[in-house]
């Protein structure tokens, strides 16, 4: 990592400075979603956690755990992160330290996790292959919840006959809300 991604991970993490680049990212997707529950407490279940806190891939990666322990630090709720990666996982872990908010994480492949509870939102952000994706979508279709995929026009192919809301930020973000 350079000095520059190494000076803009330090200050969000220790030095309060906010989460934002001058680029586009997913972060009005989340608040929108986030917004939509009026300051009420959610429960977030986050496939994928953070890969590096190289500024490069704040775009790319979106950092999102940020946006939804943010909220839920303010708001109540519960924030699950799973990923097969524990070097992720320890990221994120980091990043929850550092900042305040609370998370469960799960090591280990979502698909055994993601439906043994109810969520308010789901966010598959784990692997690009679109059949790991639909089996996560299959595990819970139908919760009552607003289900986000990330990177839609690839982990989101075998969904496309379903009506999400796509949104266009890098190979787009899927939305559907079936509350």
């Amino acid at each position: 990592m350079d000095n520059e991604a190494h000076e803009f991970a330090y200050n969000v993490l220790f030095s309060g400075a906010p989460n934002k680049i001058n680029a586009p990212t997913r972060d009005y997707i989340f608040n929108t979603i986030l917004d939509s529950f009026m300051e009420k407490p959610v429960k977030v279940f986050q496939v994928g956690c953070i890969e590096t806190f190289d500024v490069r891939w704040r775009v790319g990666s979106g950092w999102s755990d940020l946006i939804f322990g943010e909220y839920i630090k303010e708001h109540g709720g519960s924030l699950t992160l799973c990923d097969i990666s524990l070097d992720n996982v320890a990221k994120s872990f980091f990043a929850a330290k550092s900042l305040g908010y609370e998370a469960n994480f799960v090591i280990g492949d979502a698909i055994r996790h993601i439906g043994n509870d109810d969520y308010d939102i789901y966010y598959l952000d784990g692997g690009n292959d679109p059949k790991e994706t639909f089996d996560q979508y299959m595990a819970i279709k139908d919760k009552k919840a607003v289900i986000i995929v990330d990177d839609f026009n690839i982990k989101g192919t075998l969904l496309s006959h379903l009506p999400f809301r796509r949104e266009p930020v890098a190979n787009h973000v899927g939305v559907l809300d079936q509350r």
